[in-house]
């Protein structure tokens, strides 16, 4: 359920209300407002405001986008989660949670794989814990580093990216990840300089029931992306699980030596296979669901143009 607010030039108020009718949406307020300028220079703006259930929320928003009259440079909308709604419609239609606005899963993502220093802490300090209790092989230790370890996040955005042609978006994924990897090899090694051998953890999988798991987990994490209701983090949990502990174990073991009987190589082959594969099953489960980045290209074409 969501509250979407669209500030137009003056005199497209009516056009915004009949793609939102078109959309399933029964009821529209439009207003006027004046906007203000720093060099004070005003303009009347048309204020659209809808309240509709999730899946409307989405066609609206792709529509507009997509509409020929919208100007990125002219038009802007924002969107908020709303927890309850009762108006025209029942709550049964209402408070259907499926399928989240393209925007929204894009702007979310994107926080996630911002390069920045507080991404870099997370990473590395949860790479700690997760190291030190595989090493020690502590479950309860392992679970806590999983819980604020953001990696799976960077898969999603690259298999988003893919899946909606913005290609600067699936590059920024894509360092994200390598980034991500590193700090979490260099957690691992920093935490053997400071504990003895062996890895008491050492249930890494094998690569068929890898290519399997990541898989299964990277259609429940798109899933668990586009949809309003349920615990997110607790999906990530799961792919960041089943994928960190493979650098966690090569930044340990570069440090405490490898053995004959280390299968380095399978681990290796296990470790792309696991991303590749959550990140393919992720980008096929998106462009299913119907996340369309026509009116995202589009958007961010006409803002690019209004910087030159």
């Amino acid at each position: 359920m969501h509250v979407i607010t669209v500030k137009a030039p003056e005199g497209q108020g009516e056009n915004i209300a009949a793609v939102a009718f078109r959309s399933g949406v029964s009821q529209v307020s439009v207003q006027q407002a004046r906007q203000q300028s720093p060099d004070r220079a005003a303009r009347m703006l048309d204020v659209v405001e809808i309240e509709a259930a999730t899946p409307k929320t989405k066609k609206f928003i792709e529509d507009l986008m997509a509409a020929p009259y919208f100007d990125p440079q002219t038009f802007s909308f924002s969107i908020l989660k709303s927890e309850s709604q009762f108006a025209s419609e029942s709550p049964g239609k209402e408070t259907h949670p499926i399928a989240r606005p393209s925007t929204d899963v894009y702007e979310e993502l994107w926080q996630f794989v911002k390069v920045t220093v507080s991404l870099a802490g997370r990473v590395f300090l949860s790479s700690v814990l997760l190291a030190y209790g595989m090493v020690e092989n502590m479950l309860p230790l392992i679970i806590a580093g999983l819980l604020f370890l953001p990696y799976h996040h960077h898969m999603l955005a690259v298999g988003l990216g893919a899946c909606l042609k913005e290609w600067r978006f699936f590059r920024q994924g894509i360092l994200a990840l390598c980034v991500s990897t590193l700090l979490i090899f260099l957690a691992g090694a920093c935490v053997a300089f400071f504990t003895e051998p062996p890895i008491g953890f050492q249930e890494l999988g094998t690569p068929l029931s890898g290519f399997i798991l990541a898989m299964v987990i990277g259609v429940a994490a798109a899933l668990g992306a586009m949809v309003d209701a349920g615990r997110r983090e607790l999906i990530g949990l799961a792919a960041t699980a089943h994928i960190s502990i493979f650098p966690v174990w090569f930044g340990l073991k570069a440090v405490f030596g490898f053995a004959a009987s280390d299968k380095v190589w399978e681990h290796l082959v296990t470790f792309g296979a696991n991303i590749t594969s959550l990140t393919v099953a992720a980008a096929i489960t998106f462009a299913v669901i119907g996340m369309r980045g026509d009116g995202i290209r589009r958007f961010i074409k006409g803002v690019s143009k209004a910087r030159l």
